[in-house]
């Protein structure tokens, strides 16, 4: 029978790396070992698990079913040893306890600002860094513990993997809104549909983005192709952009309540979008104390926001996918 016992989190560090690159050379220059020793490692993991991991094909190794299925626990098994090893270096130099968030426009624009003043009055020696980043890039930093907390909207299937990895809190919901400049046509309107955008310059978010999903299912539905527009990579260069008066946006309103962009107007798109904003965490890694406080100044600034977009009092929703 196979003995796994010889195998630890190093082992399962260098196989993650050799699933998530495009050769045995590109991963040994990730971890910055030899190609041998990343060889030496796969051959010792079949031998010790009885499990054929990789086949050969014209020359380059293919991943089998089985790798495939091991690779999600192989992920978790090399993120708790980098964690591990993250604890012991900051017990070693004895550093300043810093907390670290990932988000994206609207959030960072409208949430983070008032909850890292509190934050600095209540721990002034604690340092805190903002990573600035889309949607799927803050669920990946979390799952791969780069942050402590990130602040986003729900996934978009292709992050479903790292979804798997989080904790999430919805402190947030919002309807989706039309911005546009103050001398826009329609700015006349009361609501904006989508038969409104024919014909119209639109400025659309990545179609990854799962503003962008819930947007192009809401159209389809409609019967509504609107003519291909500009792609900005963020809310905030659709803003910065509609403030140009260049085209018409649909975006989550949280992004306006900052009052940065004079120029522009929104109106209620309907039929109504609902649109969500979540905080993330580890599903396995624990929270610092820090952290956990920053979590809560970050939910009681959404909870305060105006209008309806904010989640009542004793609404916020937690859900761990695991």
């Amino acid at each position: 029978m196979p003995d796994s016992s010889l195998l630890n989190g190093r082992h399962f560090q260098i196989f993650t790396a050799v699933m998530r690159s495009r050769g045995l050379a590109e991963a040994a220059l990730k971890l910055g070992i030899s190609k041998a020793a990343v060889s030496k490692t796969l051959v010792l993991m079949e031998r010790e698990t009885g499990v054929a991991l990789f086949a050969r094909e014209h020359g380059r190794l293919v991943p089998t079913a089985a790798a495939r299925r091991l690779l999600p626990r192989a992920e978790q098994a090399a993120n708790h040893l980098a964690w591990a090893l993250e604890e012991a270096t900051a017990l070693a130099q004895a550093s300043t306890p810093t907390v670290t968030v990932a988000a994206h426009a609207p959030p960072l624009m409208a949430l983070l600002p008032k909850a890292i003043q509190r934050f600095q009055v209540s721990h002034p020696h604690v340092n805190v860094r903002v990573q600035v980043v889309g949607p799927p890039e803050v669920l990946k930093q979390v799952a791969h513990h780069e942050v402590d907390l990130g602040v986003t909207n729900p996934p978009a299937p292709n992050t479903i993997s790292y979804v798997q990895m989080c904790e999430r809190r919805t402190i947030s919901e919002d309807l989706m809104v039309a911005v546009m400049h103050r001398r826009h046509p329609l700015v006349a309107r009361s609501t904006v549909r989508p038969e409104d955008l024919v014909g119209l310059d639109v400025i659309a978010l990545p179609e990854e983005s799962p503003t962008s999903l819930l947007l192009r299912a809401t159209l389809q539905e409609a019967g509504v192709q609107p003519d291909k527009g500009i792609v900005a990579s963020t809310s905030m260069g659709v803003c910065a952009l509609v403030q140009q008066n260049v085209g018409i946006g649909l975006i989550n309103p949280m992004l306006l309540s900052t009052g940065i962009f004079p120029d522009i107007v929104s109106r209620p798109f309907r039929p109504r979008v609902e649109l969500w904003t979540e905080i993330y965490r580890s599903a396995i890694r624990p929270l610092s104390e820090e952290a956990q406080v920053l979590a809560r100044y970050i939910e009681e600034v959404a909870l305060a926001l105006p209008g309806a977009g904010a989640l009542g009092k004793g609404r916020a929703k937690s859900r761990a996918v695991k």
